[in-house]
């Protein structure tokens, strides 16, 4: 009987691992190398969600490899959303978490409960209205964390903008100066993490600014304001 029961045990691992094979071999065309840990079986039967690392996004496949479904799954009982593994948010939060403190714009609360990234574009209306939130953030127990995401093809001077600010004596007074007043900091050019930082936010799959992350890696796309940012936080 253990002989039987060991032998179905066998029979099952085979499958899934030819099952996996099979979704790698076709997927990579198309998003390139896919690691078999980043498969992992769903509620539907016949159903994988696949995690593609760059940018990181979570997908659902055939066991086969051939069909991707797109749009959420909907649990037509309780009317919500399949959830996605945590594995997501956690390859977001590594690798946010990477990124030398040193490099990033601090802004940062007297009693701090909350911490937050922000990718901002310095040019980006939106990323000062929430830099306008500033006091209130604080004053909520939220430090922000600035990251550079300059959209050359909405405001083709950021980047050269952001390098300036990011090498500044005081990086914290200088992205507050500019994104206040814009008045460009008079800083000699160095060795600035603006172009490396942006790849980061491509790789995190930041297509807006601001882009808000969450201490889980979870995204928060576009402006809020304090409140409701607390509020997202919480929940």
């Amino acid at each position: 009987m253990l002989k039987k029961i060991l032998l179905i045990l066998l029979l099952v691992s085979t499958q899934t691992i030819a099952d996996k094979n099979a979704v790698i071999k076709n997927l990579a065309p198309f998003f390139g190398e896919i690691q078999p840990q980043n498969i992992v079986k769903t509620p539907f039967k016949g159903i994988y969600e696949v995690i593609i690392e760059s940018p990181i996004e979570s997908i659902l496949v055939s066991e086969d490899g051939r069909y991707i479904i797109q749009g959420d799954a909907i649990d037509l009982t309780t009317r919500a959303k399949m959830p996605t593994s945590n594995r997501v948010n956690a390859l977001k939060k590594a690798l946010i978490d990477s990124v030398d403190e040193k490099d990033k714009i601090t802004f940062k609360a007297d009693k701090e409960k909350h911490v937050v990234h922000v990718f901002t574009d310095v040019d980006c209306p939106f990323c000062a209205r929430l830099h306008a939130q500033m006091p209130k953030m604080n004053e909520l127990g939220i430090t922000v964390k600035y990251l550079a995401s300059p959209l050359a093809s909405l405001h083709p001077q950021a980047q050269t903008q952001m390098e300036k600010i990011w090498c500044a004596n005081d990086k914290a007074k200088a992205m507050d100066e500019y994104k206040r007043q814009k008045t460009i900091p008079n800083s000699k050019a160095c060795d600035n993490p603006v172009t490396q930082q942006l790849a980061i936010a491509k790789q995190l799959g930041v297509n807006g600014t601001p882009a808000i992350f969450l201490a889980d890696g979870s995204h928060i796309p576009g402006y809020l304001p304090a409140e409701s940012l607390l509020k997202r936080i919480e929940k």
